[in-house]
């Protein structure tokens, strides 16, 4: 049985309530909340026994239970020479075990369920590693003999553990009478998916309703298989994606509801190249009626008792994510998007820590990433017994998919990433995988091109001598693209009129678009364009045509954002319109980029073609139809470089990076506003996926002024553009541009490729500071600004990070300042020569740069620094 190999049966003769006796000792308060952890265990499993309750424990059987860990189980139906033994399957094993409840089967998990003791033969080296044959990452169990056990719950099963040392099987008893849910219950098990209406009273993962009105659905394994690779979705599901077969193994558990064969498929994806796991569920009916699918979850994960802290993001239009960080208590927390869109508000992302809040370094962090555009939530509860739930899907409000029979749906990609070095290191994991298995490989190894956008120069003023203009003078400074944005096309002189009417405006360009596209390649600018396609105006030409294409319930008002209504994207005539209308345009002149924008929610959810019993699937529809398009359109034109974009930075996720390689970071450009915004941003998304631009000062959205320094660092951080008028540059500026953009292109292999190090954070200090470190160690970049300069007081020393220690760096100062203070004086003075931090080149070794730092001094609100440092030979 399960005391056969669990040590410690006879440590439960000593004494019991050590904890009451040791909780009013302050001096050590983690500990003795351990110790009630343990005791609760401990006589947990007694009280189950029927043992006697008032015995008590010894400290050291306490602290024994302490160091217990649980028997993973990782599946395979492969031989165990090719199942187990060989390093890329102990890695694979390893990443799966990071998550505390994942991918074993419900009842592999029931195992943890017991009291956690060590097993007999767990043993550790020199080096404290635990070993030995039932060790978690030394051993695998067979999960083929899990059917056995399903069907024998309450009984002494026996399971083969395969030695990874010897490649011997081990024989294992499990007492799955201990397990059964009448005794434990079902609300403190960790589970991977989990039912409503059948003990757990947590969030579910699931909520169905059948044809008689229940809605209990009791899921248990089936069967599971393991394929190599990561099988992709039938449609057009934004999802992550792998080169070979060769670089995931993808774990497929069936679950199934005994009594309507209601089934449900649990993905289990393990990316080999990084610490991450690939989650989702698919619904699948097959029952005799149909279903009616109230919610699904992408993924589940239950942790066990702990304190937990969660850092999300939020924020609003113009101030997207931002940092927040808090205490996990008892009860639901949750955030969410039902606006249609992932939203300014919330971005679907969420990391756990245990103990306190993260930092860069520690502790380790566990990661959650939704890969989709629409609805979601994300739930953090944390039951009565200070276990933590994590659920994280589409969101259940408003949402309902009917099932037919033989029909299946299927949820969004979650990416679980697990690192103990923080979120430093959670969020350089999460950037690699992205960059190479999220975003478009078409443009996985190309820089987006420097442009400038008319918005912030002309706004809706624009026409073809106008455009024109602005391009001759950026041109000047190798500006490489330029970008026509809003008021190009229909009537469309300001926000009142012409969205829908995706043709060119003769009055603003009697020529066309491919003149205008000719005449600017003539003076080597790039040709882009901006449009709005999810939207169209009441005062358009397809408004008077097709009023029933927009989501509204025709008897009631119409709410309207901007002046405007959301077009029914679930509808495939829509769908086909927008296709062909962006199709034309781009074939009407040589347009190599496209700016999507949406600038409103959704409201009043419904369509007029939809039947009244699938009217709560238009949501996920309306998101499934864009993804439809944008994949016809880059299908079809795929060289056109896409940037998304919905009020600035409101549908900055992972399945708009699916489809494009950029997103505009907000609509904010003020370079302080922006460090927070992108600061916040790189915690889960790609440095070269923000769109970022300088922009004139004082800034349009803040009247906050910031020096051009300043500026251009902020929006190297990122694509780099412009969004100001080069017209009004004279002969020195121009000059001062083009080396900024030279500049910029020198290092934007590092800034799009390198591993990227935060290193003061302007949520916690008054300066922000980061750094990029070249794969090879050999050469970094450190950028560094001030958000607001107390005077008389000294910043720390800036710690670099991800350096060599044993090499020695030489120190570049780059972008000096102009301005310094007259110390007999105070009189502000302009230095034509530059003023540095150093004033020469310093040479240090990379053991120093990061365990003393370098001093850094800032003259005014606003200041910067830019650093360049290479690897001496």
């Amino acid at each position: 049985e399960l005391e056969d190999i669990l040590h410690g049966e006879n440590e439960l003769t000593e004494r019991w309530k050590i904890y009451t006796k040791q909780k009013d000792q302050p001096e050590d308060q983690a500990k003795a909340r351990r110790l009630e952890n343990a005791s609760w265990r401990l006589w947990t499993r007694e009280r189950f026994r029927g043992g006697d309750l008032n015995r008590d424990l010894s400290d050291g059987t306490l602290l024994s239970a302490l160091k217990v860990e649980d028997m993973p189980a990782i599946a395979s139906k492969a031989p165990p020479a090719e199942s187990v033994g060989t390093d890329d399957d102990l890695r694979r094993t390893k990443t799966m075990e990071a998550f505390p409840s994942s991918p074993a089967l419900p009842t592999a998990r029931s195992i943890s369920q017991t009291p956690d003791m060590k097993p007999r033969n767990l043993q550790e080296d020199g080096d404290g590693h635990e070993h030995g044959p039932l060790h978690p990452l030394r051993s695998v169990i067979d999960l083929r003999s899990f059917e056995h056990a399903n069907k024998h719950v309450g009984s002494v099963s026996t399971f083969t553990a395969i030695d990874q040392d010897h490649g011997e099987p081990v024989q294992v008893s499990m007492n799955w009478n201990k397990l059964d849910p009448e005794l434990i219950g079902k609300n403190t098990k960790l589970l991977e998916f989990s039912d409503r209406g059948t003990g757990d009273y947590r969030e579910p993962s699931f909520k169905v309703k059948y044809e008689d009105g229940s809605e209990v659905a009791p899921m248990e394994y089936r069967s599971h298989r393991i394929v190599k690779g990561k099988p992709a979705p039938k449609d057009c599901m934004p999802h992550v994606f792998v080169d070979s077969i060769e670089e995931a193994t993808t774990l497929i558990v069936e679950m199934v509801d005994q009594i309507t064969k209601l089934c449900i498929e649990l993905h289990f994806t393990v990316m080999h190249n990084y610490d991450s796991i690939i989650r989702k569920a698919v619904v699948i009916n097959r029952t005799n009626a149909v279903v009616k699918l109230e919610s699904v979850m992408s993924c589940t994960v239950d942790f066990d008792a702990d304190e937990y802290h969660l850092t999300m993001l939020s924020g609003g239009w113009a101030r997207e994510r931002q940092i927040v960080q808090r205490s996990l208590v008892d009860g639901l927390t949750q955030f969410k998007s039902s606006r249609g869109a992932s939203s300014h508000q919330f971005n679907p992302f969420m990391a756990i820590s245990k103990q306190r809040e993260p930092s860069e370094n520690g502790p380790t962090v566990y990661a959650f990433t939704l890969v989709y555009s629409g609805n979601f939530a994300a739930m953090a509860e944390v039951s009565e017994s200070s276990r933590l739930r994590v659920n994280m899907g589409i969101n259940p409000e408003n949402f309902q998919w009917r099932l037919d029979l033989g029909a299946s749906f299927t949820t969004p990609d979650v990416i679980m990433t697990c690192s103990e070095h923080g979120l430093g290191g959670t969020s350089r994991d999460l950037h690699r995988l992205m960059r190479n298995c999220v975003m478009p490989t078409r443009w996985r190894h190309e820089r987006c091109p420097v442009l400038i956008n008319t918005w912030e120069a002309v706004y809706f003023n624009v026409t073809h001598e106008t455009v024109l203009e602005i391009a001759r003078h950026a041109a000047k400074a190798d500006v490489e693209m330029i970008v026509l944005d809003d008021g190009w096309f229909g009537k469309r002189d300001n926000i009142n009129s012409g969205l829908g009417d995706w043709f060119v405006n003769r009055q603003k360009f009697p020529y066309g678009l491919e003149r205008l596209g000719r005449e600017l390649n003539e003076i080597g600018m790039k040709f882009g364009i901006w449009v709005e396609p999810e939207m169209v105006n009441y005062d358009s030409d397809l408004h008077r045509e097709h009023s029933d294409w927009t989501l509204h319930v025709p008897t009631r008002g119409r709410t309207t954002g901007r002046n405007q209504f959301v077009l029914d994207f679930s509808r495939a005539d829509v769908r086909d319109y927008i296709v062909e209308s962006l199709s034309n345009l781009l074939k009407s002149a040589n347009i190599e980029y496209v700016k999507w924008d949406m600038n409103r929610h959704l409201t009043e959810v419904f369509s007029q073609q939809i039947e009244s019993e699938r009217q709560g699937e238009v949501s996920h529809r309306f998101i499934m139809g864009v993804y439809e398009v944008l994949s016809r359109i880059t299908s079809a034109f795929p060289n056109v470089f896409l940037e998304t974009c919905s009020g600035g930075g409101g549908r900055f996720d992972a399945g708009m990076l699916f489809y494009s390689p950029q997103i505009w970071c907000s609509d904010n450009t003020d370079a302080v506003s922006r460090t927070l915004i992108q600061y916040g941003t790189s915690l889960a998304y790609p440095i070269r996926s923000m769109g970022s631009h300088v922009s004139t000062v004082p800034n349009h959205q803040t009247f906050r002024s910031a020096p051009l320094k300043t500026r251009v660092i902020v929006a190297m951080t990122g694509s780099f553009g412009f969004e100001l008028d080069p017209r009004e540059w004279n002969d020195e500026a121009v000059a001062e541009i083009k080396g900024y953009v030279t500049l910029y292109k020198v290092f934007a292999p590092l800034i799009n490729n390198g591993d990227f190090y935060r290193l003061w954070s302007p949520f916690k200090t008054k300066n922000a500071a980061w750094m990029f470190v070249s794969e090879d160690q050999t050469e970094a970049v450190v950028m560094a600004l001030n958000i607001t300069r107390e005077v008389g007081r000294l910043n720390p020393l800036l710690r670099l990070e991800g350096l060599s220690p044993d090499t020695v760096y030489s120190i570049q100062e780059l972008l000096p300042g102009y301005l310094t203070r007259n110390m007999s004086t105070g009189a502000i003075e302009v230095v034509q020569s530059g003023v540095y931090q150093y004033n020469r080149v310093l040479e240090i070794s990379g053991s120093t740069l990061m365990k003393a730092g370098l001093p850094i001094k800032f003259m005014f609100d606003a200041d910067s620094l830019l650093l360049h440092l290479q690897a001496k030979k």
